[in-house]
C-alpha cells in the first residue's frame, strides 16, 4: 500500500509540474502573439498546418505613423525603442477596447483584424471607430520625449483568409486576401490626400450611418479590374471632425 501510496504521489507531483509548465508556457505565448490568437492555437483539435485557414468576412485596419524614418533618425536605439513600447502600448489600448486584435507588428506600422479571430458582429463599424480613436489618442498624448506622432490609417471590409503561413518548423497566424493590401494601400494614400482616416465604400457601407465621410473618388487599383471607391472619415455623425488642422485635398500620383 505504501509503494502504491508513494508511485501516485510522484505521479500527482509529476502531472502538477507539468500543468505549471504548460500554464507558464501558454502566458508567455500571450507576450508574443495576441490572447485570441493563442487561445485558437491552444484549443486547436489537431496540430495546426501550415495552409490551415478559413474564409472569413471581416475588416483590416493597417496604420503607420507619419514621417517615422526622419523621427527614427533623430532618436537613440534606446529612445527609439521607449518611444515606440510607449506608442503601441497606447494604441493597443483603444485597438482592444474597440475589438480588434493585433495581427502583426511591421515596425512602426501595425496590421490589425476585426472579426478574424474572434467573433465581432459590427466589424466595419468597431474598425472605423478604432481609427477615429488613434487620432483622438496620438493628438492628445506625446511619446518617449515628448513627440507627437501623427498616424496614418487605411480600412477595408470584405471577405479573406485568416490562418496560417510558413513551413511546419515556423508557421505564422495572419490574414491574406484582397481587402488587407488594398487597406495598406490606403494607409500609404492618406499622404497625397493629407488625410489621415480613409476607408473603402465596402467598409463605410457596412459600417453603418454613424460616420461623417467624404468621398474622395473611385480609385484605380492594380490587379482589380473595377476602381474602388474610397471615402475620407473625419468623425461620428454629430460630432466635429479632426482637430483644426486646415486639410487640402489633393489627388494621387498613381493608381492605389
Amino acid at each position: 500500500v505504501t509503494l502504491v501510496l508513494s508511485v501516485a504521489l510522484i505521479r500527482a507531483r509529476r502531472l502538477l509540474m507539468r500543468a505549471v509548465a504548460d500554464a507558464t508556457v501558454a502566458q508567455d505565448l500571450t507576450r508574443f502573439v495576441a490572447p485570441e490568437i493563442a487561445n485558437h492555437i491552444k484549443s486547436a483539435e489537431s496540430a495546426i498546418q501550415p495552409g490551415d485557414g478559413e474564409v472569413k468576412a471581416a475588416s483590416v485596419l493597417f496604420c503607420d505613423i507619419e514621417g517615422f524614418s526622419a523621427v527614427a533618425e533623430s532618436l537613440a536605439p534606446a529612445v527609439l525603442m521607449r518611444t515606440l513600447n510607449d506608442y503601441m502600448a497606447a494604441l493597443s489600448a483603444v485597438i482592444s477596447a474597440h475589438g480588434g486584435v493585433i495581427t502583426q507588428f511591421q515596425g512602426d506600422a501595425l496590421l490589425v483584424t476585426f472579426n478574424a479571430a474572434t467573433p465581432v458582429p459590427d466589424h466595419a463599424a468597431c474598425a472605423l471607430q478604432t481609427a477615429l480613436a488613434i487620432q483622438q489618442v496620438v493628438a492628445r498624448e506625446r511619446f518617449g520625449p515628448g513627440l507627437r506622432l501623427r498616424t496614418r490609417c487605411g480600412v477595408s471590409s470584405g471577405e479573406l483568409v485568416a490562418g496560417a503561413v510558413g513551413t511546419a518548423e515556423r508557421m505564422l497566424i495572419t490574414v491574406h486576401g484582397d481587402e488587407v493590401n488594398i487597406a495598406a494601400r490606403l494607409e500609404q494614400l492618406n499622404k497625397s490626400y493629407g488625410t489621415y482616416v480613409l476607408a473603402t465604400g465596402g467598409a463605410v457601407a457596412s459600417a453603418g450611418d454613424g460616420f461623417a465621410c467624404r468621398p474622395m473618388g473611385a480609385l484605380a487599383v492594380r490587379g482589380r479590374a473595377a476602381p474602388v471607391q474610397v471615402f475620407e472619415v473625419t468623425g461620428t455623425v454629430g460630432a466635429e471632425a479632426g482637430d483644426g488642422e486646415e486639410r487640402t485635398r489633393r489627388g494621387p500620383a498613381s493608381p492605389l
